[in-house]
């Protein structure tokens, strides 16, 4: 009937139609997420992640801190492996000038123009270890090492 059939069937490219989809369910997806999560959510959960186990998994993956000494009063060398163990992460805290301690708000370290900080705190284990005596233990517990800024809402 028509000498060139396909001038009057059009099709429409496969991928064309599969690249039009793709691009409309990816936005459906994308704000499912922002309107069920919101804008922050996903660092929010990244960064308790990373207070919860991350932060005690590195010390714990870390070396011993070793100090070698050299006896004064005898020969011979002292060695003093620190082992880091487990960590303690406080609330919020600003140290003031008298070097008292005092909580701390998001909204002051803003006012403040301070840093919305945390101290950390790790116990440590110290060996001595004297070539011909036994090993000598002591435990420091919640040393204080640093201060982790936080994120608010986290």
């Amino acid at each position: 009937m028509y000498e060139n059939e396909e001038d009057h069937f059009e099709e429409e490219d496969p991928e064309e139609i599969s690249h039009e989809l793709w691009q409309e369910a990816c936005w459906i997806v994308i704000n499912a997420y922002f309107d069920e999560k919101g804008l922050v959510r996903q660092q929010l959960d990244s960064f308790d992640e990373f207070i919860q186990m991350s932060v005690q998994r590195i010390v714990e993956d870390s070396p011993a801190i070793e100090l070698t000494a050299e006896a004064q009063h005898s020969s011979g060398e002292i060695e003093n492996p620190y082992p880091f163990d487990q960590i303690y992460l406080s609330k919020p805290t600003h140290w003031e000038k008298d070097g008292s301690p005092s909580p701390m708000m998001p909204n002051e370290a803003r006012l403040r123009n301070l840093t919305y900080s945390a101290p950390l705190y790790v116990d440590i284990t110290k060996t001595k270890l004297v070539e011909g005596q036994d090993p000598v233990e002591t435990q420091h517990q919640k040393t204080f090492i640093g201060k982790i800024p936080i994120m608010l809402r986290s």
